[in-house]
């Protein structure tokens, strides 16, 4: 059987070195424990050029760990900050396996107990032209190929960032190639679709990249049988952690109560962003509380979204001025045995008076 361990998009850079590292630590030890042949990186190894020189040699010391092959081919991320038509890969990154300078495409042959397979690893080409891509008779139980970019059935093209460049990959010619799997990477979520007896899968990045790639981060295994079937099953990266968002309310005086509750709902490799809302009499108070509730907290990345608003302001317009004090000389002259909570109902009035301002 030959069994592979499909990832991409790791996105590795000095800033978050650690981190980076501890994952990719963990994907080699995942291909050990499910006892892959071999690892397939479909491009974005490193965020940008200039990390690939000042990371290789732990990069290199990692892999060089496990015990079978990896198959890995240059993204569009590895020419970041390159002239336009330079290689991306000029050190040596062995014992990664990739196509060179000059290379449109790579091909490795494998037999592995009596099944056979053919990988092709196409580095990253803004145009992949389907005028350029031919291909043999197939001769091997499997074919495989290793792609970068954007796969139009499996997420819809709105074109590159101004940062970065993107390929929009057709699919067609290597299902008319009888091609068996399509290992992907550009997509940060993984998702997958068939065309015939074609699998097509990207396998989403094994860390959390940016904000708003929730859930948990994944690694594809696939086994190549004897019975001509891939078979795909996802394993956690349980060192990535994940990206969660929370919301909480700050009161009045500019506590926020439910900081607490959401303290233990994460981990110290999660991303977390929190929105915070509210009315309070003093803003800079909910600042101070957020940098002590951040200095206690240990997580990978914290962030607050604020959307404060001051009571000051907001009675500034004369309805709510009316309300404001009229609540206040009901509060001084309460004299029942549970006042109610005055503050939030100074935040509930006040938010009604701002929502229907300017309504008839």
């Amino acid at each position: 059987m030959i069994r592979v361990l499909h990832t991409a998009d790791l996105h590795l850079s000095q800033k978050e070195k650690e981190y980076c590292l501890s994952v990719l630590k963990e994907i080699v030890s995942i291909a050990g424990e499910e006892k892959c042949t071999h690892i397939l990186i479909c491009g974005d190894l490193f965020d940008r050029n200039g990390e690939i020189d000042p990371l290789k040699d732990e990069v290199k010391k990692i892999l060089g760990d496990f015990g079978g092959k990896i198959l890995y081919i240059p993204g569009n991320h590895e020419e970041l900050g390159l002239a336009t038509g330079k290689y991306p890969i000029t050190a040596d990154l062995s014992p990664l396996s990739y196509p060179q300078k000059g290379e449109s495409v790579k091909c490795w042959t494998e037999e592995i107990d009596g099944v056979t397979a053919e990988f092709f690893g196409f580095p990253f080409q803004r145009n992949l032209e389907d005028s350029n891509i031919r291909f043999k008779e197939k001769k091997t139980q499997y074919r495989i190929a290793l792609l970068h970019g954007t796969e139009t059935e499996l997420v819809e093209y709105l074109g590159p960032s101004p940062e970065e460049a993107d390929s929009v990959l057709d699919s067609g010619p290597f299902s008319e190639a009888h091609f068996d799997y399509l290992a992907l990477g550009h997509i940060h979520s993984g998702r997958s679709a068939t065309q015939g007896s074609m699998i097509k899968r990207y396998p989403g990045s094994p860390r959390v990249v940016s904000s708003g790639e929730f859930g948990p981060r994944t690694v594809t295994i696939v086994s190549f049988g004897k019975n001509g079937t891939p078979e795909l099953r996802e394993k956690i990266v349980v060192s990535a952690g994940q990206y969660r968002e929370f919301s909480a309310t700050a009161d009045l005086s500019g506590k926020i109560p439910e900081l607490e509750t959401i303290r233990s709902e994460f981990g110290v490799t999660d991303s977390v962003r929190i929105r915070i809302s509210g009315i309070v009499e003093d803003e800079h108070t909910v600042s101070a509380v957020l940098k002590e509730f951040e200095k206690n907290c240990v997580c990978r990345r914290m962030e607050f979204k604020t959307e404060i608003k001051t009571s000051a302001a907001l009675i500034n317009n004369p309805i709510a001025k009316v309300f404001y004090d009229k609540l206040m000389e009901r509060k001084a002259a309460w004299t029942g045995a549970e006042p109610p909570d005055w503050n939030r109902v100074l935040t509930i009035g006040l938010e009604q008076i701002e929502e229907n301002a300017g309504k008839n």
